[in-house]
């Protein structure tokens, strides 16, 4: 068991001496010299010095605890097995990513950039500033093996450049739905649209009433 600091006084100076192990080898530490001003700072500061030593071995045991909590938790998760039921509703929902790239395509970055003649270094600029603007959303690649991980449906696209209307639906749902949630209310049949159309659909006809559906859902999920 590690032994605790030594403190000496030695004329107006303590000096405060590194932690050794049981075998009274020294244990990687610094030593430091605190100037003391009078005989009662020095008595106050040598007292202390005990509490600290405690406050510290108490500190180091709850994060350690904390650490060894998250480590724990981490290989839980990992260990769960999933129910049938777990499995099938995640079965169908990779089935739905998969059709919604079949049917509609997507472009990388660096397509939407060649498409557009950009001429940036940075051949993912051009996206990544719609992106940024909200005026497209992106969803991750379900081959983690692609070189490209991050795509974007090509069905917000017209023309290789933004439709106005994914734009004002994406403001309309805030940080409500993330990519793939975006993606699947585009492309699945909503009760507020003219014979509960696909708003992928009308994204060209009638692009007004497809705003007007995100921002009626989005009230919704918001109550």
């Amino acid at each position: 068991m590690a032994k605790a600091a030594s403190a000496t006084l030695q004329g107006d100076l303590l000096s405060v001496e590194p932690y050794r192990d049981a075998s009274g080898r020294r244990t990687p530490g610094r030593t430091f010299l605190l100037e003391v001003k009078d005989a009662a700072s020095s008595s106050m500061l040598l007292a202390s010095l005990s509490m600290l030593d405690r406050l510290l071995v108490e500190k180091m045991t709850t994060v350690r605890e904390r650490q060894m909590a998250e480590v724990v938790d981490f290989m839980a998760e990992r260990m769960l097995v999933p129910s049938a039921v777990e499995l099938d509703m995640a079965r169908r929902l990779a089935t739905r990513h998969a059709r919604v790239l079949n049917e509609f395509g997507h472009f990388t970055a660096e397509q939407l950039a060649d498409a557009n003649g950009s001429q940036a270094g940075n051949r993912s600029a051009l996206a990544d500033n719609w992106r940024k603007r909200r005026q497209v959303f992106t969803v991750p690649h379900p081959d983690k093996t692609a070189r490209e991980r991050d795509v974007y449906p090509a069905f917000q696209f017209e023309a290789h450049k933004p439709i106005k209307a994914v734009h004002e639906v994406l403001e309309a749902f805030g940080a409500h739905k993330g990519g793939w949630k975006l993606a699947l209310w585009f492309t699945s049949n909503n009760g507020g649209l003219p014979g509960s159309a696909r708003p992928v659909d009308l994204l060209g006809t009638n692009p007004q009433a497809v705003v007007a559906a995100a921002r009626r859902d989005a009230e919704g999920s918001a109550a």
